[in-house]
């Protein structure tokens, strides 16, 4: 089993607010035998040291003791498939929508609906919708995370741009995005893209992130001219005209100097990062999980803003993820009663509040929103341009659909350092999709 850090939460934390919260206060708690404790499993430590606060109360009103498990991204997905054969998964998992069909087919959750009861309604729907299945609800929203456009201000303003005025047009001969990317966009001796002698080689300042991101680009661009990357039921859809055209325009911009070299950015997927945080990027596309690098890394080297995600002709799509905690199903009554309980506080404002109050994605339950933008603004960052958004991008959902993604990805690549044009290719990452999911 992967090396881990294990967090044990205890009752010695006394006096937080909000315990007469947890729905278990108005009947008798659970228990558990003597020494035993309730797990949970994560793949951040923040968010470990966070709800070590979060479960301090919850152990005061409940008399049930947590212990959070902290696994690594890449060890978090391969000890599951292994705990859930030797049946020796925590009570309650971190759960994202690419590993939830898989989950659920494998029979090892417990539907979460009749744990929290009307608290579903004080979450954030999207995320609520994305751990609904066939009417029934399966994962308790803990935070999602969000694409956004971050802004060198300075870079931006020079060159007489704005970045809460963008928009991209494929098919159009230009468009505000191009246009604010070739302003910015300089070589070595201050010439720009389409000026005689301009050298792409010596570029000090480079316009637009164009990169082979899923969740921060291509979802959105694709969204934005009004196509999916998968349909309702999980189909791939990645050869539909509005695909094909999200994505020769990402590779165009590439070609034409206004972005980043796409051989570099599809070797180095953190390459775009990196120039921001350089100061030498005007305008990336990324997520709400990377504020925390971009503010650290930053500090006050120069002015950046965070806003919505650039839009398309079907306007801004950001994508939205949402990280959800789910039951697992002990084949024992009085062990699912305590998950139970621990399930609903983990919807309540009070077992949330530390998550948000740590800056950790949006918060699942949006009473909490003000608390995270306050939380960001004492950092020194002000979120509140990106708003709750009305249409989105969906992340992978369905059997396989990781595996999926990561073999069109493959094929996408080709477009992006310009050795295949996206109508030839696109049909080829839709075949390589399916045959990933088989």
């Amino acid at each position: 089993m992967p090396t881990r850090r294990q967090f044990l939460l205890t009752t010695a934390a006394t006096g937080l607010a909000g315990v007469g919260a947890l729905s278990a206060c108005s009947r008798p708690a659970p228990e558990l035998e003597e020494g035993d404790a309730l797990r949970m499993r994560v793949w951040s430590e923040q968010a470990a040291s966070a709800y070590a606060t979060s479960f301090a109360a919850f152990t005061e009103s409940t008399g049930l003791t947590v212990e959070v498990e902290v696994l690594t991204w890449d060890d978090y997905w391969k000890q599951m498939p292994l705990d859930a054969a030797a049946g020796t998964l925590p009570d309650v998992i971190w759960m994202n929508t690419a590993n939830l069909a898989a989950a659920i087919e494998g029979d090892h959750l417990l539907e979460a609906g009749p744990m929290v009861g009307s608290v579903v309604g004080q979450w954030d729907q999207i995320a609520a919708d994305q751990y609904t299945v066939d009417g029934a609800l399966w994962g308790v929203p803990q935070y999602s995370d969000q694409s956004l456009l971050v802004a060198h201000d300075d870079l931006v303003s020079g060159a007489g741009g704005d970045a809460t005025a963008l928009g991209a047009e494929p098919g159009a001969p230009s468009d505000a995005l191009r246009d604010l990317a070739r302003a910015i966009t300089v070589d070595g001796e201050g010439r720009h893209p389409g000026d005689e002698g301009f050298d792409a080689a010596s570029r000090t300042a480079f316009g637009f992130g164009a990169h082979l991101d899923r969740s921060a680009v291509l979802g959105p661009f694709v969204a934005g001219q009004g196509g999916r990357w998968q349909d309702e039921e999980g189909a791939f859809a990645l050869d539909s005209a509005e695909a094909v055209a999200a994505i020769q325009y990402l590779a165009d911009l590439t070609t034409s100097f206004l972005a980043p070299d796409g051989t570099e950015t599809t070797q180095d997927p953190a390459r775009c990062r990196n120039l921001f945080l350089e100061g030498r990027l005007g305008l990336l596309q990324t997520g709400t999980y990377d504020l925390g690098t971009l503010g650290d890394g930053i500090a006050q080297s120069f002015p950046w803003s965070v806003h919505p995600v650039i839009p398309g002709p079907r306007g801004a799509r950001p994508l939205v993820h949402a990280v959800a905690a789910v039951a697992v199903d002990p084949d024992d009554e009085d062990r699912e009663a305590a998950i139970g309980e621990l399930m609903s506080w983990l919807g309540t404002v009070d077992g949330q509040r530390p998550l948000a109050e740590n800056r950790i994605g949006i918060p699942g339950h949006r009473d909490l929103r003000s608390a995270w933008e306050q939380a960001w603004s004492e950092q020194g960052v002000d979120v509140s341009a990106i708003g709750a958004p009305e249409e989105v991008a969906a992340p992978e959902h369905g059997l396989r659909s990781a595996e999926g993604t990561a073999a069109a990805l493959g094929v996408i690549a080709e477009v992006f350092r310009g050795e295949a044009a996206a109508a030839e290719a696109m049909p080829r990452a839709q075949a390589a999709a399916e045959a990933a999911v088989g």
